[in-house]
């Protein structure tokens, strides 16, 4: 684990479910940066003083993607060291339950499993424990924007769009109408601030991250 902490951005979004108790409130979520390719990865495990070179290191993790996938599909868990482990569940089909054990003479599987997952569950030793609130403390937290999601037309197509707009300037703005809202009309599509090379992951408070 890095001993230096570089801030993980937390951005608040409007609820917009009408009925809903938590109608119109702000909800945290984590601002994340732009995924990290495998060849990314090495080279940051070289910037962190790896005995080996970027090619080294980008030929073992490759190696890992085609190892595991084969592994778990064969029901086999793998646990990565202190990261945690990689392991299968199935997605039950609908209406798939056995009534008895006759049924089950000469019963497909494929049937009964519409998909198989692949989940990961993160270490949580006392000293290696990277689930929710215990990793929450390895993170440095940084309150940063307010973001949302428009629908534009670009070219005769809808698309959806994330806009961003910085807490304090929301603030600021608030304050000089008088309490009133401010547009979120800020940033579009991006990320802003922060790690540019950090990952995609999400705050899992602690429970299985599914893939």
């Amino acid at each position: 684990m890095a001993k230096s902490k570089i801030a993980l951005g937390i951005n608040l979004r409007m609820n917009k479910i009408s009925g809903n108790s938590g109608y119109g409130k702000y909800y945290p979520e984590v601002d994340r940066q732009q995924t990290l390719s495998l060849r990314g990865f090495a080279q940051h495990m070289v910037d962190h003083g790896s005995r080996w070179n970027r090619g080294e290191l980008e030929s073992v993790l490759y190696q890992i993607t085609e190892c595991l996938p084969e592994l778990i599909a064969q029901g086999v868990p793998v646990q990565l060291g202190n990261l945690g482990t990689f392991y299968p569940t199935a997605k039950v089909a609908k209406n798939a339950a056995v009534s008895t054990i006759e049924e089950m003479d000469g019963l497909n599987p494929n049937t009964l499993v519409q998909g198989i997952r692949i989940r990961f569950k993160p270490d949580a030793s006392k000293e290696d424990n990277l689930c929710g609130p215990a990793f929450k403390n390895s993170c440095s937290l940084e309150l940063r924007n307010i973001v949302d999601t428009e629908k534009v037309t670009v070219e005769g197509k809808i698309r959806t769009v994330q806009t961003l707009l910085p807490i304090s300037t929301a603030v600021a703005q608030t304050r000089a109408d008088g309490g009133s809202a401010p547009s979120t009309g800020g940033n579009t599509g991006g990320n802003t601030g922060g790690n540019t090379g950090g990952n995609g992951g999400g705050n899992n408070g602690g429970d299985d991250m599914q893939i």
